[in-house]
């Protein structure tokens, strides 16, 4: 059985994400922890060829972790700039955020 890669890196600062999320690989994304109409959820963004998909999930308890339960929005940016005013609503400060 091939043994599985995966590398995370982690995002401590909002410039950082930005920064990241600007050079990020097409099969790459980061998920940050953030808040959405009162909610804690997870935030996860991937590029694409016409620029970046942002996808919110609720969160739900699975024993000691905090695992991805409902989509709460999907939303589409051209722009890192557009992406950037999006993040800096529903990311949580400090930021908790890793690359995979």
């Amino acid at each position: 059985m091939p043994t599985l890669m995966l590398y995370e890196k982690k995002i401590s600062s909002f410039p950082q994400l930005i920064s990241e999320l600007d050079i990020i690989d097409l099969d790459a994304g980061v998920r940050a922890v953030g808040k959405y109409k009162a909610k804690k959820c997870f935030v996860f963004v991937t590029r694409s060829a016409k620029g970046f998909t942002s996808i919110l999930c609720s969160m739900k308890r699975a024993g000691k972790e905090s695992i991805p339960d409902k989509r709460l929005l999907a939303k589409e940016f051209e722009t890192i700039q557009e992406l950037e005013k999006f993040l800096a609503e529903v990311v949580a400060k400090p930021v908790v955020a890793s690359e995979y």
